[in-house]
């Protein structure tokens, strides 16, 4: 039964669609077994990877047997994850136990996982360590002590124990009941209702609330406040200091009440740098006015009023000028020498009891210094001064503090007592002795007399036969006591100017010198001050020894009186 074999012809539009559906169900195996990765991995868990190279199994064949285990493992994931945030919230929305435990307290538990040496309470240690110790460098941690009764836990290098100690103040604590106590504030817990403003009013570099800051106009309007840098025209005051190193920073701003001296230094890199550098010129120091108060219009503003220019020359001598013209004292050069060059600078800033500056002050001292001579040495100084005030820095409350300048001034005056000046260190002075010892370059030199301290101070005078006896003595008078020797001295460190008999008069005794021969001489002029405790000494007081008093029963001796 012969036939011809039956053909079967497929469309090509069929073959197409099948091709399309395995790569389709190829596709969809592929993507699941990518989905079913992350799950497996993310528990670290081991289990058979969609690939085999050992067994050769592909990732076709080994998806229905990891179809259960990708079910468990999703399953157990979302259980710890659960379990995780709900611990989370947890210690979120509580405070960390404040309770001292002795038996995990170890400050001398230095290195992480290792044993520190010598420290019995590390629990890195095991016994073989702690019998090689020489010492405990801790050998108790104690509860708090202020209770009745506390844990301490002793550390020795044979034993280690948990007692109890039992205080023996009548005032202890028995229970600490208030565990509020314990933290100096209630703080407001994180939580995922107010997380967010939370981070927003502390996650910054400083702390902060919602609240906007007062204005300035609102807080300012009516002076200055402790602080706040002193507005001119064109910017702020500025008073130069030393940055990093002794060399002058012109951008540090002076602050209302914070009286500042600062020293520092400029270098002079070539001689004309002294008339064109700024920082050298009178002027620089002058052209601008103060603002009365922050918001005060620019109008309104107040000169620096120029009271003193002091000139001292190479050797130091200084002489006080009546010209006040800065035209006139601006920088000049002379060969290598600069001339007129500001050494020293000193504001006063008056104000008022609303925080307005009513006036400012400046004294200059002016020098002349060789370019080649290295940098120059400044010296800025700003204090404030209430205006109508009486108030004086007090050396004691009652007596004198040792270390502390000797309150003296001028007087007594009938009317209004005794009459001091403002600058503590300058009442009562002497001379200031110098390396040189030539007492004409040292004229003018004082320093102040400190109580306790016991000083001695001197210089060297030459005297020719030209100068006169009167001329002797009026030089050698200025040189001991001054320009502006005072009166009294206060008894106390805080006597007030208008209580005149706790004054003591300063009595003057003055000897006689031989006069000179007509040769040069040179004179040993020398002041000293020592102080003397005349108080009387205590003496050691007993009392009495009690009297005995005895009294017997009257029948003590029964029966046999």
């Amino acid at each position: 039964m012969g036939g011809s074999p039956t053909v079967v012809k497929r469309s090509p539009v069929a073959m197409g669609w099948l091709v399309s559906l395995w790569m389709f169900w190829g596709l969809f195996l592929i993507d699941a077994a990518f989905k079913m990765q992350p799950k497996i991995n993310a528990d670290r868990t081991s289990t058979p990877s969609l690939f085999d190279p050992i067994s050769g199994d592909t990732a076709l064949s080994q998806l229905q047997n990891s179809t259960n285990i990708t079910h468990v493992l999703t399953k157990d994931t979302k259980t710890t994850a659960q379990e995780t945030q709900r611990m989370i919230l947890l210690r979120a929305n509580s405070l960390p136990d404040l309770k001292l435990n002795v038996h995990t307290l170890c400050v001398c538990n230095l290195l992480v996982e290792q044993c520190d040496i010598n420290c019995c309470c590390d629990p890195d240690c095991t016994a073989s360590d702690v019998s090689t110790f020489t010492t405990c460098d801790v050998h108790i941690v104690t509860g708090d002590r202020e209770l009745c009764k506390h844990e301490a836990a002793i550390y020795l290098t044979v034993i280690s124990k948990v007692v109890t100690l039992t205080n023996p103040s009548i005032f202890c604590i028995e229970t600490n009941n208030y565990k509020k106590g314990s933290s100096f504030f209630t703080p407001e817990l994180p939580s995922t209702d107010n997380f967010d403003r939370l981070v927003k009013q502390f996650g910054g570099f400083s702390f902060g609330t919602n609240e906007a800051p007062p204005s300035t106009s609102s807080s300012t309007s009516h002076g200055y406040q402790y602080g706040m840098p002193i507005k001119v025209n064109g910017g702020y005051l500025k008073l130069p200091a030393p940055l990093a190193t002794s060399a002058c920073t012109d951008n540090n701003p002076a602050a209302f009440l914070i009286d500042q001296t600062t020293h520092c230094s400029r270098r002079i890199h070539k001689p004309t740098n002294c008339t064109s550098l700024p920082a050298l010129n009178i002027k620089n120091y002058l052209n601008f006015k103060i603002l009365p108060s922050p918001n005060a219009d620019w109008n309104s503003g107040i000169p620096v009023l120029l009271t003193s220019i002091i000139l001292r020359s190479q050797k130091r001598t200084l002489i006080r000028l009546k010209d006040f013209d800065v035209n006139n004292w601006t920088p000049n050069q002379v060969v290598n020498v600069c001339r007129n060059i500001v050494l020293e600078v000193k504001y006063v800033i008056e104000y008022n009891n609303k925080g307005n500056i009513i006036n400012a002050t400046a004294a200059f001292v002016l020098g002349a210094i060789d370019s080649s001579m290295g940098p120059v040495q400044q010296l800025f100084q700003i204090s404030f001064i209430q205006n109508n005030s009486v108030g004086v820095p007090l050396s004691g409350n009652p007596g004198y503090v040792v270390g502390l300048p000797l309150v003296a001034g001028f007087g007594p005056n009938a009317t209004i007592g005794i009459i001091q000046t403002k600058d503590r260190f300058g009442q009562l002075t002497v001379m200031k002795s110098s390396s040189h010892q030539d007492c004409l370059q040292m004229e003018g030199l004082r320093t102040p007399v400190l109580f306790g301290y016991n000083l001695i101070s001197g210089c060297l005078m030459s005297i020719t036969n030209i100068t006169n006896c009167r001329q002797w003595s009026r030089i050698i008078k200025n040189m001991l006591i001054g320009p502006n020797f005072p009166q009294s001295v206060a008894s106390f460190g805080n006597t007030p100017v208008q209580n005149a008999k706790d004054w003591v008069t300063i009595k003057h005794a003055t000897s006689i010198i031989q006069k000179p021969s007509k040769t040069a001489t040179t004179l040993h002029i020398s002041t000293s001050v020592k102080f003397t405790d005349v108080s009387a000494s205590a003496q050691p007081g007993y009392k009495s020894k009690p009297m005995l008093d005895a009294k017997l029963p009257y029948d003590f001796f029964f029966p046999f009186v």
